[in-house]
């Protein structure tokens, strides 16, 4: 059945009206609050008063989800925030957003509550998108969304079919178009119907997405997997319980992707966690990933964009006999260029599972977030990066009694930002890899021989690293802290100043470019992580994060001003790809800009230099000492 498009204009008209009706009752409620000084420019200024706003509604958004909020007048309270915002914005770049998570917040409540008007007024909400604004990037996304619902909530698979083809015809291009097809392909083969003729012969011209081959860093608790892709995927989790002779298994499936027999040999990993990681080809347009569990507790999976990967942290207690848990340091590999965990990617012949065996498997879908686990005993103080024989005594020897009780803070990873073909920001002259390498080897130093830590840098060099990578080193090596060093940049000259983030949700549209820039990818890709780390971040260590970043911040504020006049622009909170998944307190400090004059002038001086490397090691040093008073 084709949906008429004279429903269409009626469900616009019936829009207008009510909208034109919210608006009045809204003249009589008093105005969400913002907290702003009386300074603030931006308060002054609609546009961004309307996006504090559709923040602050999309901030109760998360709030009621990760609360599970269970009073249904909550949620509608919520939804009227974004129509409140809708109404002033109807003009702007926010009025498909808002709509859009009008019909998310319904479809959510109809999820908790089974209210059947909540899933029609989601339905509605997402085709005001598809029909109000066919040229926003929610477009496609809305109409996957009402497929999703005709197919899961209302058991309508031949309206969902329908969907599927409109996204397809009208979104070519789109980041559903992939998902849609397979979603496609699978309805007309379950419920025996007709694939268009038109759909198929433009999927014969589209190109699958390829997939490389996998890596892997291990320790003994501790797995990360990566898989990455040509481009932007859709995929699906389940794990299958042991069965008969095939181990425990976690399957990813990816819809319209591709990996090359060389790809596909089984990669052995026999960490204790997992057995080892497979791909094969399922069918022309399925790739899929499979892990052989040993003992694994958790896992959480998630992607980032530019380039698109899938990550897949595992963790659980390792089995060895003979051996106690947590005893034993992870392989790492020790070149003199740079230091990182154990790698396999590993090319070889092509392997075969068998699908007709994974359907009679039980089907779950899991998401685990970071736990917040205390040491209760020292581990070996020996780093599987030493610097040598005399530098690992004096460490041992130095530690004061709370840090060899595991109470204090032993291991710290320093991690400078960029390098190899990714020079950061680059003006007047400098390149942001060369500027954080120096910062971050002096830092290194110091915290060894003033404070006697363990350190461990990322890259000693000016080599290339991806950034999910280097959260892992830090996982891998059981750091206790781990701190990435960068320099900031603006299109406004004038910008100046010393900032300090800890991973979250970004608190402002500033934040957002800053992270934007550092992850190398667009604010559209920032704003969907948001999504994915509502989920991820529950109990990750955002508090001890916030105070690491307060206390390097002070320092750094305090000790800069002694010499040199400098901005304090605070500590805020932002999705960074490189923070995300680490499982201790982690910030990023944004030391100067590169793109100011005077700022860019003083980071070709040395001794600015080494004064910021003094400060962030103090200020290390200070949350050490704090968090060991604390645990006394």
């Amino acid at each position: 059945m084709v949906f008429p498009f004279f429903l269409s204009i009626n469900r616009s008209v019936l829009t207008v009206i009510a909208c034109l009706l919210l608006s009045i009752s809204i003249l009589a409620t008093a105005p969400i609050s913002m907290a702003a000084s009386a300074s603030d420019k931006a308060v002054n200024n609609p546009t961004s008063r309307l996006e504090k706003q559709y923040k602050q509604a999309k901030d109760i958004y998360y709030t009621l989800e990760r609360e599970e909020a269970t009073r249904r007048a909550q949620w509608l309270k919520g939804i009227h925030n974004f129509r409140r915002v809708y109404l002033a914005a109807q003009q702007s770049n926010l009025a498909p957003s808002c709509l859009y998570m009008v019909g998310r917040m319904y479809r959510r409540m109809y999820e908790q509550f089974h209210v059947p008007l909540d899933i029609d007024e989601a339905i509605n909400s997402f085709k005001d998108v598809a029909t109000l604004f066919p040229g926003s990037t929610l477009a496609d996304g809305a109409l996957f969304s009402i497929a999703e619902i005709e197919r899961i909530q209302k058991h309508n698979p031949q309206q969902a079919a329908q969907y599927y083809q409109q996204l397809i015809a009208k979104y070519p291009n789109g980041d559903k178009r992939n998902q849609a097809y397979s979603q496609l392909q699978t309805i007309t083969k379950d419920f025996d119907l007709a694939m268009p003729e038109h759909t198929v012969q433009e999927q014969i011209g589209h190109d699958l997405v390829t997939l490389e081959p996998v890596q892997h860093w291990s320790s003994t608790d501790y797995t990360r997997i990566v898989i990455r892709g040509s481009g932007p995927v859709h995929y699906s989790t389940r794990l299958l319980e042991k069965n008969n002779q095939l181990p425990r298994r976690l399957i990813i499936d990816f819809d319209q992707s591709y990996i090359a027999p060389e790809a596909r040999t089984p990669v052995p990993i026999e960490d204790g966690l997992l057995q080892q990681v497979q791909t094969e080809q399922v069918n022309e347009t399925t790739a899929r990933l499979i892990l052989d569990i040993e003992s694994v507790s958790d896992y959480k999976i998630f992607n980032l964009n530019d380039p698109f990967r899938v990550i897949i942290d595992v963790r659980g207690i390792k089995k060895e006999r003979g051996e106690v848990p947590g005893t034993k340091r992870p392989k790492v590999v020790n070149t003199p260029e740079k230091t990182v965990a154990q790698s396999s990617s590993l090319p070889g012949h092509e392997t075969s599972a068998q699908p007709e065996q994974l359907q009679t498997a039980p089907d779950k879908e899991t998401i685990i977030t970071l736990e917040d686990r205390k040491k209760t005993r020292p581990q070996s103080l020996t780093s599987p990066v030493s610097t040598g024989q005399h530098h690992t005594q004096r460490v041992s020897e130095s530690l004061s009694l709370a840090q060899q009780l595991g109470l204090g803070i032993r291991r710290i990873v320093v991690d400078p930002g960029h390098g190899g073909k990714d020079p950061g920001a680059m003006a007047n002259h400098l390149q942001e890899k060369d500027i954080v390498l120096s910062v971050a080897r002096r830092t290194a130093k110091i915290l060894r021989e003033k404070y006697h830590y363990d350190v461990i840098l990322t890259r000693k060099t000016d080599v290339f690293i991806p950034l999910e990578e280097r959260t892992a080193i830090a996982n891998t090596n059981n750091a206790d802290l781990f701190v990435s060093i960068h320099v900031n940049a603006h299109p406004k000259k004038n910008a100046k100043g010393v900032e300090t983030f800890y991973l979250n949700l970004a608190t402002n549209s500033e934040a957002m470019r800053v992270a934007a820039r550092e992850n190398a990818t667009s604010t559209h890709n920032i704003s969907e992580l948001q999504d994915i780390l509502s989920s991820l971040m529950q109990n990750a260590k955002i508090k001890e994060s916030s105070r690491l970043a307060e206390a390097v911040q002070k320092t750094l504020i305090h000790g800069l001003g002694k010499k040199y006049s400098t901005r304090n622009l605070g500590v805020k909170q932002a999705p960074f790809y490189v923070l995300i998944g680490a499982e201790m307190p982690a910030i990023l400090s944004e030391i100067s800009f590169i793109t100011n004059p005077a700022e860019a002038k003083r980071l070709k001086d040395v001794k600015y230099l080494q004064t910021i490397a003094e400060q962030i090691a103090a200020g290390v040093d200070n949350f050490s000492k704090q968090r060991r008073t604390a645990s006394l």
